[in-house]
């Protein structure tokens, strides 16, 4: 036993270590059937590296719905005539090597829906027409994936591909998640697409506060992880309604191209900050407490919480909101304590797992919850190189919170000391940036979970939670418009084979608090992932009348 595990530390070390770029599968049709792997890098001694893809999973069949989401994308002979090829603009960094590799086994893809209210009835053609210009003038809509000089290259589609279709849907919420499924392909494009649902029956008009009729539209995107992240996407849902707008009021769209599909600067510093023994070590104990500890960091939860592996694994979506009032008595009650509403969160988080597990099992005064945080890494990058930015520029960041009885009765002073270890980890030790070379090895958790899926085992995860905060959106998404404006934004992302049992979307928007929680239907059932989220939130409204 020992020697197995000590021959797998040096097969995955040697992978850390290799020069060589991973293994790239074409996925295939939109409904997720697989297809051969086109694109395998050779010669890697990383036998981890060199495992086949388990067969693909029920779950990623297509359902009655999914398959009338426009099914799969025009052959590649129409995409790509014979002798047309676009131009090659730069190799994938870290994150976007892992992300569409994760997207062989399910994962990575991020979908928006934006509820529309219009003055007037908006036609489909309309939408057809935005979601070509936008194409036009985003420049990572534009792109497809390759082989190039032996690493895995971007690549300019040679001519307008865009995927939009017109949906009937009686549940906005099942159309979303059955999405979430959808499967790109990589090489002939496009890596993202566009869905318009007119509501029905009582929601398809209503009046507003001075007895205006609106119009009631949503619109569902989705982007490929690889080639954006929660700030791409803001963009593009803020150019979108822009452009929606002006076509509505007979307006002249500006053409211009918006900003620049940005080399991910943090691979780069990253690269120089960080040494290979210090990456070396960082890499065993991750893939020690991933893999090989299967799951030992969580069981604190999941031994009460059982993990129903029976299920199909999927992602699900349960929504929640603070009204504007309370919102603004919360950003207040934070600021007052010197946190972040992030920081809160994930108090709250902490404490309302603490609280589930407590309840079960009375002898636990103490415990430690786990979590992983999404981090914009423009943040390292020089101010002057960050505006205008487009691609996948993340990293994640694992912390670990001791978590005792008694701060159930001290939520502040518990914030305060979360929002001290996250600061320090982004500022001092900088954490999420010297560990990005190694951020594509996280693949490794993906494929072992797919593969436990496959054989029905329970998932192996070393984290409870992911944070992903998109901050308040008033800047860079207000939502507002003369002829359409959106009234609410919901954000998910396929991450059910990720090391962690749910996660968390937070933004603010038009001044009230939205939260998602992503939970995934092979390690939450739904009744434990909404009593996580109601507590959450109950927590929160609490919080703000809660004694210093």
């Amino acid at each position: 036993m020992i020697d197995a595990i000590v021959k797998g530390l040096v097969s995955s070390a040697s992978y850390l270590l290799s020069s060589k770029p991973l293994a790239f599968t074409k996925s295939g049709a939109a409904d997720g059937t697989p297809s051969p792997s086109l694109l395998a890098s050779k010669g890697t001694s990383c036998s981890a590296h060199s495992i086949p893809s388990p067969p693909s999973p029920s779950s990623l069949s297509p359902s009655p719905l999914h398959s009338t989401c426009g099914g799969p994308p025009s052959s590649p002979h129409d995409a790509h005539p014979r002798g047309e090829r676009g131009r090659w603009v730069r190799p994938l960094g870290y994150a976007e090597r892992f992300m569409t590799a994760a997207h062989d086994h399910g994962c990575m893809t991020t979908v928006y829906a934006l509820w529309l209210d219009a003055r007037a009835p908006i036609d489909f053609q309309v939408i057809k027409q935005a979601t070509s210009i936008m194409y036009r003038k985003l420049p990572h809509l534009r792109m497809s994936i390759g082989r190039h000089k032996g690493k895995l290259w971007w690549r300019e589609i040679p001519r307008e591909a865009v995927d939009v279709e017109e949906l009937r849907s009686d549940d906005v919420l099942a159309t979303l998640e059955s999405l979430l499924r959808r499967r790109y392909r990589l090489e002939e494009g496009p890596l993202w697409f566009t869905r318009f649902v007119p509501l029905q029956g009582e929601d398809e008009c209503v009046r507003d506060n001075n007895h205006n009729l609106k119009y009631k539209y949503v619109c569902l995107f989705g982007f490929h992880h690889n080639v954006s992240d929660g700030t791409t996407n803001m963009k593009f849902c803020k150019v979108f309604l822009q452009v929606v707008n002006d076509l509505l009021a007979g307006r002249e769209v500006d053409m211009r191209q918006e900003g620049v599909f940005a080399t991910p600067l943090h691979d780069q510093i990253a690269d120089d900050a960080s040494s290979q023994g210090y990456l070396f070590t960082i890499f065993l104990k991750r893939f020690y407490k991933g893999i090989l500890s299967y799951g030992a960091y969580v069981r604190n939860f999941t031994h009460i919480y059982r993990m129903p592996a029976e299920n199909i694994a999927s992602t699900r979506v349960l929504h929640h909101e603070l009204d504007e009032f309370t919102t603004r008595n919360l950003l207040r009650r934070c600021k007052m304590e010197g946190v972040t509403l992030n920081s809160a969160f994930t108090a709250a988080a902490n404490l309302t797992l603490y609280q589930m597990m407590a309840d079960k099992n009375h002898s636990l005064d103490e415990t430690t919850v786990n979590s992983l945080q999404a981090i914009n890494m423009r943040r390292y990058w020089p101010k002057d190189a960050q505006p205008n930015t487009f691609g996948c520029h993340i990293s994640m960041l694992d912390v670990g919170f001791d978590t005792k009885r008694a701060d159930l009765d001290g939520f502040w002073e518990y914030s305060r000391g979360v929002h001290s270890s996250l600061v320090y980890q982004l500022t001092t030790t900088q954490h999420p940036l010297k560990i990005q070379p190694i951020s594509e090895r996280l693949i490794l958790i993906i494929r072992s979970n797919s593969w436990l899926d496959w054989a029905g085992f329970p998932s192996t995860n070393d984290n409870h939670y992911t944070v992903t905060n998109m901050g308040d959106l008033t800047h860079t998404f207000p939502g507002m418009g003369d002829e359409v404006e959106v009234s609410r934004v919901l954000r998910s992302v396929s991450c059910h084979f990720m090391p962690t049992l749910c996660q968390h979307t937070l933004q603010t928007f038009r001044g009230r608090f939205c939260y998602s929680l992503d939970y995934y239907t092979q390690k939450l059932s739904r009744e434990t992932a909404t009593t996580y989220a109601q507590g959450i939130i109950d927590l929160l409204r609490k919080s703000i009348h809660t004694p210093n």
